[in-house]
């Protein structure tokens, strides 16, 4: 990527410098007003080469990404650089703290969507958004934390896979499972899917014959393939997702009603934080509430469940209650 964090900090720096029109400013002077700037801000002392101002300086002018477009001229009679229209700034439109708080909170969710190479304009405006955050912050404190993945596992196969179920493409990937040997898998791809920083694609397996989940982090190569790709004909994403807590996938199976009920303090957390969308209350006690959610079972809806520990019962399907007995055995038993 074309800018970085000292790039934005020395843009900022020559902006404001050649707002004062009170002092002369040559490279060297703009370079000893970064390099002091950026020893404050993230304590690293640097050294800034004459091309490195005059790059930025040519980039702050002609740079299309980053869409400044400073009328940025220099003075040989005064050997110093100048903006020729004095009102002018990179940052001419200040923002405001509840604007700069939802612009940090939207910049550390669209960071996670940066592993698309076909989205690297993204990039360059997310670093403008952060220039904007930066310049209004000064020395303020931080009051929020926001948890930003920097690399997501498995990220760097997102745009062979997005081109391949882009241009139905069949493709052959190296898979190598957890719990068993790698092996070669022939599939037709059809969705990419991110849950809890992690990405996940959703293919139909030419030699298993149905749909299958593969997590993008056990692929280790992708080939393409001359099998005909198959056309997906066996889940409607937006409806299946719809139904479903994470990313565990079994077209064949059907929703289920299942009936739960929840203990003291913990009712008031699930009221204002659904399990899932379909969630209802249907009956109140002094001590506890009966909640219902209609879903299709999967292993992320128990491990959701158990991850309440006592402060969650539930009543039916007997299915469910089965398989969560037998694993709430087996973690008592390595106790």
């Amino acid at each position: 990527m074309a800018t970085n964090k000292h790039a934005l900090i020395r843009y900022r720096v020559i902006d404001r410098c050649l707002r004062n029109v009170d002092d002369q400013w040559n490279w060297q002077t703009l370079a000893e007003a970064c390099a002091s700037e950026i020893d404050s801000i993230m304590e690293e002392k640097i050294t800034l080469s004459e091309r490195t101002i005059k790059g930025d300086i040519q980039n702050m002018r002609n740079d299309k990404a980053l869409g400044y477009f400073a009328p940025i001229e220099y003075d040989r009679k005064e050997k110093s650089y100048y903006y020729t229209n004095r009102s002018y700034s990179i940052t001419e439109s200040p923002i405001n703290k509840s604007d700069r708080d939802q612009l940090k909170q939207m910049i550390s969710l669209i960071r996670q969507y940066t592993g698309f190479t076909y989205l690297d304009g993204i990039g360059n405006i997310i670093q403008k958004m952060e220039l904007l955050v930066y310049e209004s912050m000064g020395t303020e404190k931080q009051y929020v934390h926001l948890d930003q993945p920097t690399q997501i596992p498995g990220q760097d196969w997102l745009d062979q896979l997005y081109d391949a179920i882009k241009t139905e493409s069949a493709i052959t990937i190296q898979y190598a499972p957890f719990d068993r040997e790698p092996y070669a898998a022939k599939v037709s791809p059809y969705l990419l899917k991110e849950y809890k920083n992690r990405w996940y694609l959703y293919a139909y397996s030419h030699d298993k014959k149905g749909m299958r989940t593969y997590g993008l982090d056990r692929i280790k190569d992708i080939r393409s393939s001359l099998a005909d790709y198959i056309q997906n004909d066996f889940f409607d994403p937006e409806a299946y997702f719809n139904d479903l807590i994470g990313v565990t996938l079994n077209p064949d199976a059907k929703k289920i009603n299942v009936h739960f009920e929840v203990f003291a303090g913990q009712v008031n957390y699930i009221r204002t934080q659904p399990i899932h969308a379909s969630q209802k209350e249907i009956r109140k006690e002094t001590n506890s509430s009966v909640f219902t959610i209609e879903i299709i079972p999967n292993y992320e809806l128990e491990s959701t469940l158990l991850s309440f520990g006592e402060t969650i019962q539930v009543l039916k399907p007997s299915s469910l209650k089965q398989k969560l007995k037998k694993r709430i055995a087996s973690m008592n038993a390595a106790y």
